[in-house]
């Protein structure tokens, strides 16, 4: 049986968004603790000989704020913090003679010494560059994704939908090199989608089962009247992964993902000390757990079925503290495993042409009109997005031939509107009823959008607003490429 490993990872726009506990945190704790030791897991893989292959769909929104020197220099800021922090704690444990204190101090220190010294010395602080070189190297195989990680289905407008996907493909190429798939945000889809996703040459795409008719066998499948394939995760397997109460990520070993210090365990009642050793343990101990369940599921496949196996970075590392320990194990065990075979849908696909060809359903948002994307909370979000949209495709309509000031100002409406379709806005605004903080940053780059409209409308573009462009295409800077052309009907 093939098994393919597809590594999710995404960060909305915290570029200058300013430091705890709602800015770059969540960047920083990202790249600390999940692509870091993913970096590091498969550079080690690849060293002993095993030739690790994953799909990764990381969002050009991420890569683009991987390459940028200011995150760099900011994370570098936040792990020095981070160590100044750890040596207090150890400085205060070994006062208070906290044998288990101050051996968890010492933990975190090496570790977190480790993570820096890759950053600095192994990557040179490119984790975007190193991620090219693993594509390079057959390693990784790169998915698309939204430019802006936009839930398509929910945008007003197809310009949007091409927008998104064109400039999601186009980054992606030009980053971390030319994908043969595509990862939608939430797996979500409706018809009409493939249309532009198979017109930029992708060759596959990842959606949620339920878009799948259920009469279908499982595995890839051609979409209805494209030279598409579609592959749907096996979420079965998957919830070993991501559910606390049936996975392995609410094991009493692990480390307590709400406790700041993480010197707790999750534990069955009380809090209890986490110790790195047993848990780590635990970890390789899932692993084996997971592959026989893969093999198990080999037994009762095809010889030639493929089984695609999604992992959040967000998860892997950030919330999971042990995932990297888990995944290394996973990855060696699958590589040597001769009832499995470590593959990437691309090159399945190349091998294996899928025999069924179906018409995909809308899938993932809900039919009842409720989902992580959608409800009572988003309504007033949604209804000012479809506005911004109606008014940037006219304003590309209205001016096909801008130039100069004129063309930097439509162009810099586009990515703020693109900014403001970010998927995390509305997910935010579902989850906590009213995210103040996350309300703020999508109706920002709305603000912003208005006034770019405006200043493109002008007769005469002043001092005063060209010096306001100036500074709005430093602040939201991502894609410098982008040609708000690509929004014209």
């Amino acid at each position: 049986m093939f098994v393919s490993f597809l590594i999710i990872a995404h960060a909305p726009y915290l570029r200058r968004a300013g430091r705890q506990p709602t800015g770059e945190e969540p960047l920083h704790e990202l790249i600390a603790q999940g692509l870091i030791p993913l970096l590091d897991l498969l550079g080690d893989l690849q060293t002993t000989g095993l030739q690790p292959r994953v799909a990764a769909a990381c969002s050009p929104l991420l890569v683009e704020q991987l390459a940028d020197p200011v995150v760099q220099k900011h994370f570098m800021l936040w792990m020095d913090e981070r160590l100044e922090r750890r040596n207090e704690d150890l400085r205060l444990f070994d006062e208070e003679e906290n044998r288990h204190g101050s051996y968890l101090a010492r933990f975190y220190l090496e570790w977190s010494h480790q993570a820096l010294r890759s950053f600095t010395n192994r990557y040179n602080r490119n984790l975007a560059q190193r991620l090219r070189e693993l594509v390079v190297a057959r390693v990784i195989e790169p998915l698309a994704g939204a430019a802006t990680h936009a839930y398509l289905p929910l945008l007003g407008r197809e310009e949007s939908v091409r927008a998104q996907i064109e400039h999601g493909v186009l980054h992606t190429a030009r980053t971390l090199g030319r994908p043969e798939g595509m990862w939608l945000p939430g797996d979500g889809w409706r018809p009409g989608i493939e249309g532009a996703i198979s017109d930029v040459g992708v060759r596959y795409v990842v959606v949620d089962p339920s878009s799948f008719p259920p009469d279908v066998e499982p595995g890839p499948v051609l979409v209805e009247g494209r030279r598409l394939a579609a592959i749907t995760p096996d979420e079965s397997l998957a919830q070993h992964i991501w559910t606390p109460e049936l996975g392995y990520v609410g094991d009493p070993l692990y480390r307590d993902p709400s406790d700041p210090g993480g010197y707790h365990a999750i534990g069955m009642s009380a809090p209890q000390p986490y110790d790195p050793y047993h848990a780590l343990r635990r970890a390789q101990e899932h692993a084996s757990h997971f592959v026989s369940m893969l093999v198990a599921e080999s037994e009762r496949r095809a010889p030639g079925d493929l089984v695609l196996v999604p992992l959040d970075a967000a998860l892997i590392g950030t919330t999971w503290f042990e995932g990297p320990t888990w995944l290394q194990a996973v990855l060696t065990l699958c590589a040597t495993h001769p009832a499995l075979t470590l593959t990437t849908p691309g090159e399945y696909l190349r091998a294996q042409r899928p025999r069924q060809r179906v018409s995909l359903r809308g899938g993932s948002w809900g039919e009842d009109g409720h989902s992580i994307w959608q409800g009572p909370e988003t309504e007033g979000y949604w209804r000012a997005i479809h506005a911004a949209e109606e008014t940037m495709v006219h304003a590309a309509d209205e001016f096909p031939s801008a130039e100069a000031d004129q063309e930097r100002a439509l162009n810099q409406a586009a990515r703020e509107l693109m900014l403001a379709q970010t998927s995390d806005w509305p997910e935010a605004l579902v989850a906590t009823g009213l995210a103040t903080e996350q309300h703020e940053r999508w109706q920002i780059y709305l603000d912003r959008f208005d006034q770019l409209i405006a200043i493109a409308r002008m007769d005469h573009i002043g001092p005063t607003d060209r010096f306001l462009l100036d500074q709005l295409e430093e602040l939201d800077g991502p894609f410098p490429n982008l040609n708000y052309r690509i929004f014209a009907p």
